[in-house]
């Protein structure tokens, strides 16, 4: 009679854990999308003042930036000391040099639809004796 009681304990137990698990995930779904919109609404209001174009670390707390602040494009530095302004680039031969950013959401579009397309066919070879 234990084995029968324990069987149904444990069915019992997996049911309420799906359960349980099913309500964390929307809960968890509902939060991200609640405080995502909250975040980007942020980001979005100030993204027309400052974007950085590019970046390239130089050694663990050195790095270069090349930004665009109202309409300036700017080298700057940053040390351990702080940040400086190095230089003021040409707006014009940075848009020429830049490489265009892509979106998460678009890397994983382009990876998907490369996924989803079908097998190129394998070239033929020419027949032997030709």
């Amino acid at each position: 009679m234990t084995g029968n009681g324990a069987a149904a304990s444990y069915g019992d137990l997996l049911i309420t854990s799906i359960v349980v698990l099913a309500i964390v995930c929307v809960v968890a779904f509902v939060v991200v999308k609640v405080v995502g919109k909250f975040l980007a609404t942020g980001r979005v209001r100030g993204a027309h003042l400052l974007d950085v174009i590019a970046r390239v670390p130089l050694e663990p707390r050195r790095s270069l930036f090349v930004v665009e602040v109202a309409g300036k494009t700017l080298l700057l530095g940053t040390s351990e000391m702080g940040l400086s302004v190095l230089s003021e680039l040409d707006p014009a031969e940075v848009r020429a040099r830049a490489v265009p950013r892509q979106s998460f959401a678009e890397l994983v579009r382009a990876a998907w639809t490369k996924r989803k397309a079908p097998p190129a066919a394998p070239a033929e070879s020419p027949p032997e004796g030709s």
